[in-house]
């Protein structure tokens, strides 16, 4: 009787242990993910800010700044934010959506 717990123990542990590696290996996979897609939607936001910014400091002509500044609106940064926010969210949710049909299947 001893040697059956012995065996069903090691099976059992053994098979728990290869469904921890694997749900680990998906969690970092979906981290690094994550990680990279933010870390390149966070470079995107301050290119765009510096192509901004270089521009408004190269440009000494007057006339050119006050047109640029009357079509570049005062919040602009703001918005660039809040476009890439709902970005983000749309690209969580989706892949959020494929996770729960793929587990579905």
């Amino acid at each position: 009787m001893f040697r059956l717990a012995t065996f069903l123990g090691s099976i059992f542990s053994s098979l728990f242990g290869f469904v921890a590696a694997w749900l680990g290996a998906r969690t970092a996979l979906v981290v690094t993910i994550a990680t990279v897609s933010l870390a390149l939607t966070a470079g995107l936001f301050l290119a765009i800010k510096a192509l901004v910014v270089g521009l408004v400091t190269a440009v000494p002509y007057e006339p050119f700044l006050m047109g640029f500044f009357s079509i570049w609106p005062s919040n602009a940064e703001t918005c660039i934010a809040a476009c890439f926010g709902a970005d983000i969210a749309v690209f969580l949710y989706r892949y959020k959506v494929g996770v729960i049909e793929s587990l579905a299947k």
